[in-house]
């Protein structure tokens, strides 16, 4: 073999350094750039929910994002919750010390050191730790505010400190250019500056995340290191796997940006990441940020944030609140903020010989469509409204694998969570729904199919029809149930409405967007999930059966079985050869793979998983706001957080 050319190889050394170096810079740059779409999200928040939740308070990102961009109910919601975790941790560990260091580490333009100290928490010095170069764009920012200079205090000359990478410091403020990839730089600073009796509390509000493991635990592993140390983390997680619709839009979100979260993979759950925090830390808690919202935002603040703006996106919500975890690592004796709970909340044993199948419809062009109302006739299947970029008021039918608008002349207007029921005599019943939250309609609408006429009815006063459910019991009368009320609608060959509210002699659950199904042979129905109390919420976790009798006009209802798995809201049921098929919807525990959908043995009792095929698993279904019409599945999506929204594919279903 020839010997190289000892200069040559020198070339191609320092050619690979210098392309390792630009790599390494220009991902650097690109996990910078996820803070911008951040620090306007959180913008939003303030500017939204500050005259409401903090009257009081000041805006400190007007100071970075002077102009204020409104971002939707769920995404505000969600950045509240995410900021509001972090900030009551904080809280919880402050009333156990007299002196606290808060260390945020990938601070960004985060104003929380300035709310803080303007609101007069002197036991807190703040350390802004970030990249230098956004460190640099940060303190040309806050010398530019005379509100911030005024509550860190006069600027100090610190010469000793320009070594430990120190921008700015005052008594209660120091702004620090670090790369916490370079663990040597990182634990000198970490160690000369945080210095002192009291507590150190440390802040990765997702930078870690950006981080492969083998950067990202090293940094853990130094602040295990100090006494008093908490660790506060909040990060991703992907509990149903990567194939989950909200994780595989996240993932996609970030590869996208060029920025991609380089620790969800290893530590995809909450056990795993409770592990690896267990291997620095003595004491460890991990929730998820559904289960922060439940354990750490009391009642009276929910009732606040209800006043903000109207919400009615609680599947969204919860769903994204799944796929981030809150992690309080600690060494410090008796510091218990929140209380861990199990990754799986109840075992269910799969269904061994399935008796349910889903296939894909495959449609030239996808309805994109959330929370419409759909159901089943002699002439297929009927779409009406929903929610697509707009809400919106076409009737389409599925016919050959295809969605075709229906023409009519006077129709309903758009609208969204109502119900269309088929009357089983050529008409097609569709009541109520909503236009944006809080605006609620209470009209009742005649479909004759052959004439493709609408038919206004009288309107339904006193019942709250949005997100409300409805079944056939026979040809022309339909059972509606909203809120707790049973109410029946019988409708005669003249369209003339009568409604009848159906005694109970029962406790009937005040539930909505629960799964309602009816069996014509047997003459009983079942209420499945569904959710009360829309502020905190509660979501039911009861299984109902009913029965209807239509001579005296009562209805009698007993529980059946409680069951964590089928607390959900917006799940969708069916009753065929003694068993109950529950699909979709979101709930207290994140469905995967084995529990979207379940089926309950009528007789008894027992609820089992069944599994989605790994084939159908891959097409990402994402069943919330969706409805089964006969045989399929129709419409229904979410918006995913800020990473944009997923609709549902169309499936065909066999219950056999």
């Amino acid at each position: 073999m020839a010997k190289q050319d000892p200069a040559v190889i020198a070339a191609q050394n320092r050619h690979k350094i210098e392309k390792d170096k630009r790599r390494k810079h220009y991902h650097d740059l690109q996990v910078q750039g996820t803070n911008n779409s951040s620090i306007v999200s959180k913008r939003s928040v303030e500017k939204i929910y500050n005259p409401i939740m903090e009257p009081e308070s000041k805006e400190w990102f007007k100071h970075f994002v002077p102009k204020a961009k409104r971002r939707s109910p769920a995404i505000n919601r969600g950045y509240w919750i995410r900021m509001e975790s972090i900030k009551q941790m904080i809280f919880r560990i402050l009333e156990q010390y007299s002196h606290v260091r808060v260390i945020n580490l990938g601070c960004g333009f985060d104003p929380l050191p300035f709310q803080l100290l303007a609101e007069k928490y002197e036991k807190f010095e703040f350390f802004d730790f970030d990249y230098p170069e956004l460190v640099q764009r940060k303190m040309g920012m806050i010398k530019e505010s005379p509100e911030i200079i005024d509550v860190i205090g006069e600027l100090l000359d610190v010469p000793d400190m320009k070594d430990l990478g120190v921008f700015m410091a005052t008594k209660s403020y120091k702004l620090i250019g670090c790369d916490l990839k370079n663990t040597t730089k990182y634990k000198q600073q970490i160690t000369q500056l945080c210095k002192g009796d009291g507590a150190s509390i440390f802040i990765a509000e997702v930078s870690l995340a950006y981080m492969k493991p083998e950067h990202a635990n090293p940094v853990v592993e130094i602040l295990s290191e100090l006494p008093n140390s908490h660790f506060l983390v909040l990060e991703q997680i992907m509990p149903s796997g990567e194939d989950h619709f909200f994780a595989q839009k996240m993932l996609y979100h970030f590869d996208h940006l060029r920025s991609p979260l380089q620790c969800v993979q290893e530590y995809s759950t909450k056990d795993k990441q409770r592990k690896r925090f267990q291997q620095y830390y003595p004491n460890v808690t991990v929730v998820d940020m559904f289960e922060s919202w439940q354990q750490l935002v009391l009642e009276a603040k929910k009732k606040m944030i209800d006043r903000v703006e109207h919400f009615d996106e609680w599947e969204e919500f919860i769903v994204f609140c799944q796929h981030y975890v809150v992690i309080h690592a600690t060494n410090s004796k008796n510091t218990i903020l929140v209380e861990s709970t199990d990754d799986i909340i109840e075992n269910l044993s799969l269904e061994s010989t399935p008796q349910f199948s889903m296939t894909l419809v495959e449609n030239e062009k996808p309805l994109e469509l959330k929370f419409p109302a759909a159901c089943a006739s002699s002439n297929g299947v009927h779409v009406h409204g929903g929610m697509w970029q707009t809400r919106n008021d076409v009737l389409l039918r599925l016919q050959e694998a295809e969605f075709s608008p229906i023409e009519v002349e006077e129709r309903p207007q758009a609208r969204m969570c109502h119900t269309l029921t088929s009357l089983q005599d050529g008409r097609l019943l569709l009541v109520g729904g909503r236009t944006r939250p809080g605006t609620v309609l209470d009209d009742v609408w005649i479909l004759n199919e052959n004439e493709q006429l609408w038919t206004q009815l009288s309107t339904l006063d006193d019942l709250d029809l949005t997100r409300h459910s409805a079944v056939a019991l026979s040809p022309g009368c339909v059972l509606l149930f909203s809120n707790g009320r049973f109410v029946l609608l019988t409708v005669d060959a003249h369209n003339t409405l009568t409604t009848s509210t159906l005694v109970t002699t029962d406790v009937v659950p005040n539930v909505k967007s629960c799964g309602l199904s009816y069996d014509p042979e047997t003459k009983t129905g079942y209420i499945v999930g569904g959710v009360s109390n829309a502020i905190a919420p509660s979501i039911n976790d009861t299984i109902f059966k009913f029965s209807v009798d239509l001579d005296t006009k009562t209805i009698s209802l007993k529980t059946v079985c409680n069951s964590k798995q089928t607390a959900r809201i917006g799940c969708v049921t069916h009753i065929i050869n003694g068993k109950l098929y529950i699909i979709g919807g979101i709930g207290q525990t994140l469905t995967d793979q084995n529990t979207t959908v379940l089926v309950m043995n009528t007789f008894s009792k027992k609820i089992q998983g069944v599994r989605i095929s790994d084939e159908i698993w891959k097409t990402y279904p994402a069943l919330v706001g969706f409805q089964l019409a006969g045989s399929t599945l129709v419409g229904g999506g979410a918006v995913c957080y800020s990473f944009g929204s997923v609709y549902n594919p169309t499936y065909h279903v066999e219950f056999t």
